[in-house]
């Protein structure tokens, strides 16, 4: 159940970032990262192996549709790392929201970056700066939006994962009677 319900997650997030959020014609031009926030939801709630994979295809399903216009893999690489590197910040004790800002400046700072290192015409220096942060501002700013549901139904899966055994006599170290 729980590798359904988090593939459904990403394939909404990503299809809302691709066909809505892309596509809103904001006046500088950059919008809110809402599969950032997927991302991080979902790896707070699982493995560091997992918060890579599921960065990785959901960043590479970013880089596939339009109005991708850039470089095939640069997304899928920078979530990758992310979701990997989140999946370890639960056993640091790190609280979800400074974890999600952290995650969404480390996202827009690489891809741009990368975007600077391959030679990307439209990117500046300058002009990275402040979409980095403006990035940062307009996704913490929606992240309760995305956050807390994704959050709540990966709590309400990972609940599950024992139920079957939780009332077992021999889970507590010895038999009761």
């Amino acid at each position: 159940m729980k590798p359904l319900v988090t593939t459904l997650l990403l394939i909404t997030a990503v299809l809302a970032q691709t066909a809505v959020v892309n596509r809103l014609p904001l006046p500088w031009g950059i919008g809110p990262d809402l599969v950032v926030l997927t991302v991080v939801a979902v790896a707070l709630a699982t493995t560091p192996m997992t918060g890579a994979v599921i960065g990785f295809t959901a960043g590479l399903a970013v880089d596939v549709l339009p109005p991708a216009d850039h470089e095939l893999g640069r997304y899928a690489f920078v979530l990758c790392l992310a979701g990997y590197l989140v999946g370890y910040a639960p056993s640091f004790g790190m609280r979800p929201y400074p974890v999600a800002a952290l995650t969404a400046f480390g996202v827009a700072t690489g891809f741009s970056l990368i975007g600077l290192l391959i030679g990307d015409p439209r990117v500046s220096l300058a002009g990275a700066a402040s979409a980095v942060l403006l990035s940062v501002a307009m996704t913490m700013l929606v992240s309760p939006l995305v956050m807390l549901p994704v959050g709540r139904i990966m709590r309400y899966l990972s609940r599950d994962d024992f139920a079957s055994i939780a009332g077992a006599p021999w889970a507590a170290g010895s038999l009761r009677r």
